[in-house]
């Protein structure tokens, strides 16, 4: 069927949904209203005193939610509604319950590993890694070329230990010495006496645009290795290092040499050398960098946080650990007061991207990210450097110095209430890697400050050194805190051990100083022929770092630290190589292990209860008005926890979307049946797929019954999110065991978008999903328990899946037991709402405007069954109707009931766009509860043409996908097009009485005549026009992008019209254009024969037709054959009246 009845559209959102109540003018009735949040709140939290009523006095209770675009301005993502869909819960807490929720914990927890059993020692251990080391000779080199660079000055020794240094040798002085362009193959060092082994030497090379070195700073970007190996240098002279591979030398570049090692025995070496004026650097000392593995963050001092707006720089060295990478981490994060982000930057995440966020005026972040692969963040130290400049709307990421990606329209000021490195906020992340030298300006720096620096970023003559508010060296061994030797020092707090990590000669990356020397070198250049290169794998020990253990106990409902443990590593270490893999194992003495065990426990917290699933809508070029849009929500069955002091919330990120404003009704009054009780079956909580159908969450609860209750219910708001928790529907159940009986309830968690009320929207909005849609409710289900429970005892409740497990899958869920006293009425009917006319329930949106009969939806609040109903209903004004519903409502049950309207006049007589309906009888006789009886809306009235319009629709390139009839004030089916052909015009010329009509345009594949998401399929279009001299001007243009259908109601009331029965009336001629036939339908109910001629330009008559009238409505098929293309004129004559139409023939 392609048009589902309104009645099937509405009775499904009132069963699925709380969509239900509509404020009411309540005869007799006093009511509260509370309001909340407004649109102008900076805050989605925050107490508000609800009325001390008792659940008995209240009658209903609704919650009236109004959204609208931040300032009512159309969204574009950065104002007005933000672009993206969120989910934004509204909660709310009550501090005098506790609720429970299944919980695990890892007895042992150790960052970073996730294996079954973790040996130790007691005692500091070692481990080593695998390195290959390549020895490089050649037969010949022909042409051979030794250039030497540099004069015999002085002497340099080498410093012992973990050493690196790095020499510049001038362009000038390389092009005077002979070299050439091209290849190098190695180079000579003079020794002037001693004898050493030179441990992991290593030789980096590259061109550099760099005239002189400075201790602030090195360009380090292209270094190319060109040998690795153990080197021994054992006679005086001249000792060679053939590269293993070649360094190209661009001739006319400065050439910058890093040298390095790791060898106690160096510093027997001297070296012949010359005077280095800011040409050579070295690092000698012990240098130390902090090691995280998946530990605790290091929680920063606030108080200078207050300094940042508009700009920011971050910068530091960090060495990614490659075993470990990618995964998702945080490398440092700061919030506001309110617990939004502020500055963040993921190091990877585990998708292997990396982000900046920064900025956050309440509707989300800016954000920066890039796709990176594992070398460029793992493996080796890099240099990073994160700016914003608000004002400028620019956010940059530095590499090394050389910018890596950068934003732009990013403005978002900056407001930090407090900040963590080496992870997140709440600890959750944490960084697997080695930090040095973390700092923190107020200010953008530029590419030159922060590659010229990048080595004394805290110096006193760094240009922005007056703007430096924090610099962490980390390399000073001290535990507990983090030292700060900033101008105005704010140590961080360290809640853990703190790992420090030695470098190695090639890994130093501080404590660099002028050298004032440079060794003489030579250079050696030419053809190389017949090459040998000896590779071998050498092992290099290291010290094992300390091993922190978390033992874990359960006190009070809360896992908490029993005791920590500072071990070392032992058992079977992997041996890894320089590319990670694994080539081996060491094995260490265990003094013992630490197994994998899990702690299942319940989880004590302050009753939290989800009074509404909501998910924000997509909000590019949405406009909500300036007034918003209203839905409301019946929240009597939470009276019990509605009194006094509350904790109201909205959370889950769609929070600040859009601008809300939120009040409660309370209408006092007598209810239908008594709130006893309302409690959590299960927290509120996210689970996954495979975590809910292993019972890890969610698990079966037992639950006293309460025994002074007679109503039982169940209650769930489910939504699915993840690719497929989202776009797949599933069968869910809830399942009741008691004595009594077992029962279970399967249902689809799955909710039609695509007639949303709030459209069209900016993303794929029409695509159907797991029990949510953007812009609207969740569905919320609804389960009677009563038959198989027991007051007094207890009963098993359970919620799952049917089917097998989902991946990409989790899912919200609330899920609440509802008990009710005895019905207090036994005859009791009440009007839930008012579906149309109604102009203030969003919900409803697309029934209205209406002049078309009135639809309401009444329920059986009883326990007797209602066999017949009496309404009275009218407009303000205006006269009043009366309709007797003859049809059973079982209790508990509801229906949705048109009432009929005899004519327009019962619109038009309205004096104050007000409607309002009564139950005037129940079975005969009076309602028991006069309270629910009556209900009245505003509503607004419907364009109104005084001449006949003509519909015009364009299909889309769909065939059959495109329908749409038109029906009489009462629903009678006047003209009916289904599943018209493809990229076809249609026109439909209305000469129809003076009335009310409905127009209903549906599409079968529910993408409307066009949608962005699928432009193969084309774009259709649909008006209402006027015929003006021969022009067809629009009057009313519809929503291309309206999903599944759309409704209008309109008026005809021609002046001093006169309906002639006899008159023919032409309803459509289609396709037109036309090819090889075209469609005439007519309808008249009295004319015998109608003549058709088609005319050309000229006035000759091309084609005539005779037809015989069969029935009142027909259609006529005129063929074309032979018929030049061209434009025509088509005239229907009939006994009484001529009409004519363009045509054009293709």
């Amino acid at each position: 069927m392609l048009y589902r009845s309104a009645n099937a559209i509405l009775m499904g959102l009132f069963i699925l949904s709380t969509l239900i109540l509509l404020p009411r003018n309540a005869d007799g009735q006093d009511t509260v209203t509370i309001q909340t949040f407004t649109w102008d709140s900076n805050s989605r939290a925050g107490w508000f005193t609800f009325p001390d009523l008792k659940p008995s006095e209240v009658a209903r209770i609704n919650m009236i939610y109004n959204m609208r675009c931040h300032n009512a301005v159309v969204g574009n993502g950065q104002t007005g509604c933000r672009e993206w869909d969120y989910s934004c819960n509204t909660f709310i807490t009550d501090t005098n319950r506790i609720d429970s929720a299944l919980a695990f914990q890892t007895k042992y927890v150790i960052a970073g590993f996730n294996g079954n059993e973790y040996f130790y020692s007691n005692s500091p251990t070692t481990h080593c890694a695998s390195f290959d080391q390549v020895k490089t000779s050649y037969d010949s080199i022909v042409n051979s070329g030794i250039y030497t660079v540099g004069q015999y000055e002085q002497d340099l020794a080498f410093a012992s230990g973990n050493s690196k240094y790095y020499f510049l040798y001038r362009a000038d002085e390389l092009i005077q010495a002979g070299l050439s362009k091209g290849a190098i193959l190695g180079m000579n060092f003079n020794l002037l006496t001693g004898d050493a082994k030179i441990d992991f030497m290593k030789i980096r090379l590259t061109n550099s645009t760099q005239t002189q070195l400075r201790e602030e700073g090195v360009d380090q970007s292209g270094l190319e290795e060109v040998y690795f190996s153990n080197a021994t240098l054992d006679h005086n002279g001249l000792n060679s290092f053939i590269f293993h591979t070649p360094f190209n030398w661009d001739g006319k570049s400065s050439i910058l040499l890093e040298l390095s090692y790791n060898s106690s025995e160096a510093g027997k070496l001297i070296l012949q050398s010359g005077k280095a004026i800011q040409s050579g650097l070295v690092s000698s000392e012990s240098n130390y960098s902090v090691l995280q593995n998946g530990g605790e963050a290091f929680t920063m001092d606030s108080r200078k946080l207050k300094n940042i707006s508009n700009e920011i720089t971050i910068s530091f060295w960090s060495y990614g650990l490659p075993e470990s990478l990618p995964v998702n981490t945080t490398i440092l994060e700061g919030t506001d007061a309110l617990g939004r982000r502020q500055v963040n930057t993921h190091l990877p995440w585990s998708n292997g991207s990396i982000y900046w966020d920064c900025g956050n005026d309440g509707s989300g972040y800016d954000r920066i990210e890039k796709a990176a692969s594992p070398d460029e963040y793992a493996g080796e130290w890099t240099h990073w450097a994160f700016t914003k400049n608000a004002v400028k709307g620019s956010m940059k990421i530095y590499r090394n110095g050389k910018l890596w990606q950068s934003g732009t329209g990013k403005n978002k000021k900056i407001n930090i209430e407090k900040m963590n490195f080496a992870g997140n906020i709440d600890q959750q992340l944490s960084y697997f890697g080695r930090i040095s030298q973390f700092c923190i300006w107020n200010a953008e720096l530029d590419s030159i400050a922060i590659r010229e620096w990048n080595l004394q970023p805290g110096s006193a003559n760094h240009p922005f050194y007056s703007n430096l508010l924090y610099y962490f060296p980390l390399n000073d061994q001290v535990q507990n805190t983090i030292t700060d030797i900033s101008h105005e020092p704010a140590p961080a707090s360290a809640n853990g051990y703190i790992q420090y990590h030695e470098e190695k000669g090639r890994d130093k990356i501080t404590g660099f100083k002028n050298s004032g020397e440079r060794p003489v070198t030579q250079w050696i250049q030419g053809t190389a022929s017949g090459i040998h290169q000896d590779t071998s794998a050498v092992l290099e020990s290291f010290e094992n770092p300390v091993t922190t253990v978390r033992e874990y106990e359960i006190r009070n409902g809360r896992a908490v630290v029993k005791q920590i443990h500072l071990v070392y590593p032992a058992g079977k270490l992997i041996i890894r190589n320089q590319h990670n893999d694994s080539v081996g194992i060491k094995t260490v003495t265990p003094d013992g292990s630490y197994p994998f065990e899990t702690i299942r426990y319940q989880y004590y917290s302050n009753a939290k209860f989800e009074i509404l699933s909501l998910v924000s809508p997509y909000g590019i070029n949405l406009d909500l008005t300036k007034d918003g849009k209203t839905f409301v929500f019946d929240v009597t069955d939470y009276a019990p926890i509605l009194r006094g002091s509350k904790r109201l919330s909205m959370e889950l990120g769609g929070e600040n979307q859009e601008e809300i404003d939120l009040k409660f009704q309370f209408i006092k009054g007598k209810p239908t049946r008594e709130v006893h009780e309302i409690q959590n079956v299960y927290t509120f909580n996210r689970g996954y797929f495979g975590n809910i159908l292993r019972d890890e969450i969610f698990e079966p609860r037992t639950l006293l019954i309460p025994d002074h209750s007679t109503k039982y219910k169940i209650r769930t708001t489910i939504t699915g999110h993840e690719q497929n928790g989202e776009f797949t529907n599933r069968s869910h159940y809830i399942s009741v065991k008691s004595n009594k009986a077992n029962k279970k309830f399967d249902f689809d968690v799955w909710k039609e978008c695509a007639d949303n009320p709030i459209y069209p929207q900016g993303g794929t909005w029409i695509f159907d999903r797991a029990g949510w849609c953007p812009g609207a409710p969740s569905d919320v289900h609804h389960f009677d328990i009563t038959p198989y429970v027991t007051p007094g005892e207890n009963a098993v409740i359970d919620y799952g899946f049917n089917g097998a497990n989902l991946d990409q899958a989790n899912y919200l869920v609330s899920c609440q037991l509802v008990s009710y006293g005895p019905a207090n009425f036994s005859i009791d009917a009440g009007i839930e709402s008012i579906i149309r006319p109604n102009s203030d329930r969003v919900e409803y949106e697309r029934f209205n405007p209406s002049c078309s009969r009135p639809s309401v939806i009444v329920k059986n609040f009883g326990t007797t069954v209602i066999n017949a109903l009496r309404l009275k209903y009218q407009v303000s004004g205006g006269r009043s109707l009366e309709y007797e519903y003859i049809n059973p409502i079982l209790p508990d049950e509801s229906a949705q009931i048109d009432l009929p309207v005899d004519d327009i006049s019962f619109w038009t007589a309205n004096s104050g766009n007000v409607f309002s309906v009564k139950i005037t009888s129940v079975n005969g006789a009076s309602d028991e509860n006069s309270g629910n009886d009556q209900v009245q809306s505003k509503f607004k009235l419907v364009r109104s043409f005084d001449f006949d319009p003509i519909f015009e629709i364009r299909t889309n390139n769909v065939d059959g996908d495109n329908s749409y009839r038109i029906t009489d004030i009462n629903g009678k089916v006047l003209i009916d097009k289904p599943n018209l052909p493809a990229t076809t015009t249609f026109q439909e010329f209305l000469q129809l009485p003076n009335g009310c009509y409905t127009l209903e345009v549906t599409d079968l594949e529910q993408d409307g005549l066009s949608f962005w998401y699928y432009p193969n399929l084309g774009s259709g279009s649909s008006s209402f026009k006027k015929k003006i001299n021969t022009v067809l001007a629009p009057v009313q243009n519809f929503k291309s992008d309206f999903g599944a259908w759309y409704r209008y109601d309109f008026i005809i009331n021609k002046v001093n019209s006169v309906y002639d029965e006899e008159f023919v009336q032409l309803l459509s001629i289609y396709p037109n254009p036309a090819t090889d036939e075209v469609n005439i339908e007519l309808n008249n109910p009295k004319a015998k024969t109608v003549n058709l001629c088609l005319i050309d330009v000229s006035g000759k008559i091309v084609k005539f037709s005779r037809l015989d009238r069969q029935k009142e409505q027909q259609t006529f098929n005129l063929h074309l054959n032979g018929i030049s293309p061209g434009l025509y004129t088509l005239r229907v004559i009939s006994d009484s009246n001529t009409l004519t139409k363009k045509l054009t023939i293709d």
